[in-house]
């Protein structure tokens, strides 16, 4: 018998399914793990991207902060050592900043600002580098390297600088070209003003009164071809940065600048806190290094101090000489006023003209002379010839008050300091504890300079007290020169001493007057904008950069001319009456200017305070 055998047919339908069920499977599964590696690799990458990035930012947002306190360490417009090491990378979490460093490049040079919004001055200009590298957890790295220019900016640049709001409403026309700054707003609104040159402020133009609202459309400002365009417009009515932007640049060139641009503020080098009026204060033992930098005390290198108790006042003519012909010299020892008696102590040259005058001896021996080691300071004689002081010499209209005042013969003080030693810095504070008051309305001292014309030499007279400047101020042989003061008068080449003794019926008549000086002093301010809620529709005038100097007499219609730079920090502490319009005096033709020499940094006056700005010039990565 035949064996059988049966022979399976792999080709069967059924077969072949599973086959490639299971194939198929297999393919996916390879797919989905293709697919599955594809995308862990993609998210893995993009992960690394994120995390680049976000070390990215964190090193770029500590560049930033290192510029923050670079520009807080350059306040005080001075840029030490210390300063820039401790300025620290700020703390962000989940990452550390292994390689962070501020450093000075080179040496601090003299250049012309040519970038932001301050460009057209000069600078004492120190280059400084900023590197910041972070590191986040998984240890992704990036670093940033910003480029700055810390710029200490002499403020005498500017035509006009004020610290707080600036207003500026004049009667008589004011053409004014220079530079104008205000940290504050600045409120414009004339008959007749014009501008020709740039303008700006970290805050507000108003094209209206700070005090009420006005309507008068005079108000000019020139383009960059100085054509003069009118102001019709300001920050009130235009309050989207983007629009006055396009309105201003189209109208004015780009040189009427606000917020809207993002200027930045500019500080007077100071500590935190303290108030700019320290500027103008005396030496205190007790000032910091940085104040000592900054007060002008500090920079004399003829510091004055008056110990008013100690003079003699003579008792002369109480109501001074009707025709102010008295010639003061006066008995030193007794202070007895003798008409032309030789002093014990030395002649008293006569600059003061009737009424009540000291003892020239008496004088000088109550002054004490501070100079550097082997810097001569004047006798007996000489001190009398430069210096006298009267009690109630004058009577001051817009104080309602008689006043003290201590005289500096300029031209005797030339003669003597050519022969002996020349100052650049002068600074005179006077103590009035237990001096004596004739007529009983407080002592009230004040600095005066006569025969000022000529100036020997390159000199900053500075007071905490009102100062002020009869007839002409360094008008022969221009040197660079400041006046820096509580507040500044100006008194013309016709002012007469003995028909202000007493308080005038009629203001006597000015006569024209040039001035060539920087002038750095306090104003009056007007309390609050009409516009502000709980101020009211008015508020009692300041008088305004129109009368930002003061004056005594009719000056309609002689004219002050005025070259120089105009600069308030604070308001004025002792001249603090209030302006008003115009019983005590009569106001000039304006003819004031920015003196274009201040434009070259050899030209800047002896003392001249800086302020701080910080700008970048390079940021890169590092790779």
């Amino acid at each position: 018998m035949k064996a059988r055998y049966e022979v399976t047919n792999l080709g069967s339908k059924d077969g072949f399914a599973m086959a490639a069920t299971l194939g198929v499977l297999t393919l996916l599964s390879v797919l989905v793990v293709t697919v599955f590696a594809n995308a862990m690799a993609s998210f893995r990458s993009g992960m690394t991207d994120l995390e680049k990035t976000r070390t990215y930012y964190a090193a770029e947002a500590a560049a930033e902060s290192g510029m923050a306190q670079l520009a807080l360490a350059l306040e005080d417009a001075i840029l030490e050592d210390e300063e820039l090491s401790a300025i620290v990378p700020p703390t962000i979490e989940g990452f550390t900043f292994d390689n962070f460093s501020v450093v000075k490049v080179g040496t601090t040079t003299t250049e012309r600002i040519t970038d932001g919004e301050y460009a057209g001055l000069f600078s004492i200009t120190q280059v400084v580098e900023i590197t910041a590298e972070a590191v986040s957890r998984d240890y992704t790295r990036s670093a940033i390297m910003v480029t700055a220019k810390a710029q200490a900016i002499p403020i005498f640049q500017f035509g006009v600088f004020f610290e707080k709001d600036l207003e500026i409403h004049n009667g008589p026309r004011m053409d004014f070209d220079g530079w104008v700054h205000s940290n504050g707003n600045i409120y414009l609104m004339s008959d007749n003003q014009y501008f020709g040159d740039v303008m700006t402020t970290p805050n507000n133009v108003f094209h209206d009164r700070k005090d009420e609202h006005d309507n008068k459309t005079g108000t000019y400002i020139a383009d960059a071809t100085a054509a003069d365009v009118q102001l019709d417009f300001d920050s009130r009515d235009t309050p989207d940065s983007n629009i006055f932007v396009f309105k201003s640049d189209a109208s004015f060139d780009n040189r009427l600048k606000t917020n809207a641009y993002g200027v930045d503020s500019l500080k007077v080098p100071l500590p935190a806190g303290v108030d700019v009026g320290i500027l103008y204060e005396p030496r205190n033992n007790a000032d910091t290094e940085l104040e000592r930098g900054s007060k002008f005390a500090w920079k004399a290198d003829w510091y004055i101090t008056v110990d008013l108790s100690q003079i003699g006042n003579a008792n002369g003519n109480a109501n001074g000489n009707a025709n102010g012909n008295a010639s003061g010299a006066a008995n030193g020892a007794g202070g007895n006023a003798n008409g032309n008696a030789n002093a014990a102590n030395g002649n008293a040259n006569g600059s003061l003209n009737g009424g009540v005058a000291n003892g020239a001896g008496s004088l000088c021996n109550a002054m004490t002379h501070t100079r550097p080691v082997g810097v001569p300071v004047p006798n007996a004689t000489q001190c009398a010839n430069i210096f006298s002081f009267g009690a109630d010499w004058i009577y001051e209209g817009r104080e309602t008050r008689y006043i003290d005042v201590l005289d500096i013969d300029v031209a005797q003080l030339n003669a003597w300091a050519n022969v002996n030693s020349q100052t650049s810095v002068l600074y005179i504070t006077m103590s009035t504890v237990g001096a004596q008051d004739p007529a009983g309305d407080g002592v009230f001292p004040v600095v005066r300079l006569v025969n000022a014309q000529t100036l020997a030499n390159p000199i900053t007279f500075a007071t905490e007290h009102p100062l002020y400047v009869k007839g002409d101020y360094n008008t022969v042989g221009w040197q660079p020169s400041a006046l820096v003061a509580d507040a500044v008068t100006f008194l013309s080449t016709a002012w007469n001493d003995a028909v202000h003794h007493n308080p005038v019926v009629t203001n006597p008549a000015a006569a024209d007057t040039d001035i060539y000086a920087a002038i750095l002093a306090g104003h009056t301010g007007t309390p609050c904008d009409h516009e502000a809620v709980g101020c009211g529709l008015t508020s009692p005038y300041g008088g305004g950069l129109e009368n930002f100097l003061r004056f005594l007499e009719d000056w309609n219609p002689p004219t002050l001319l005025f070259r120089g730079s105009l600069v308030s920090l604070t308001f004025s502490q002792q001249a603090t009456a209030q302006w008003a319009c115009c019983d005590y005096y009569g106001p000039p033709i304006r003819d004031w200017e920015f003196d274009t020499r201040f434009d070259d940094p050899v030209n800047m006056p002896p003392g001249t305070p800086v302020v701080g700005n910080v700008i970048h010039t390079a940021f890169r990565p590092v790779f």
